[in-house]
């Protein structure tokens, strides 16, 4: 399955490199924005013409093929279990700060 709508988690700096990379992707696009700081995805959101949600909106909705997490570096394993356990593709660019257990606790969750 090719990945074309995105919901991006976290609107700080990285989070604007990743939605402008994707706006230069023709095909992709950025479908929905969610900051623990509404003011900041309402803002990153209505660049990209995009809709602030909640993180649980992102993540549990049709209407995404990925979720591309781009908030602060603890939160990503939490994060990556809770978009495998509903079935998204998930990336996140940084691992966690416990690099070998967070990784596969949620990896060991996941049912096929």
């Amino acid at each position: 399955m090719i990945c074309k709508r995105f919901a991006l988690v976290g609107s700080g700096f990285i989070g604007q490199v990743h939605a402008a990379s994707l706006a230069r992707h023709e095909g992709s696009a950025l479908t929905m924005v969610a900051d623990a700081a509404p003011e900041r995805a309402q803002a990153l959101a209505a660049r990209y013409g995009a809709r602030a949600v909640t993180v649980s909106e992102a993540i549990h909705s049709d209407a995404i093929d990925a979720v591309l997490i781009a908030s602060s570096t603890p939160s990503h394993a939490e994060l990556l279990e809770a978009a495998a356990r509903r079935a998204r593709r998930s990336i996140a660019k940084n691992r966690s700060t416990s690099p070998w257990r967070a990784p596969v606790r949620w990896w060991s969750g996941c049912s096929p």
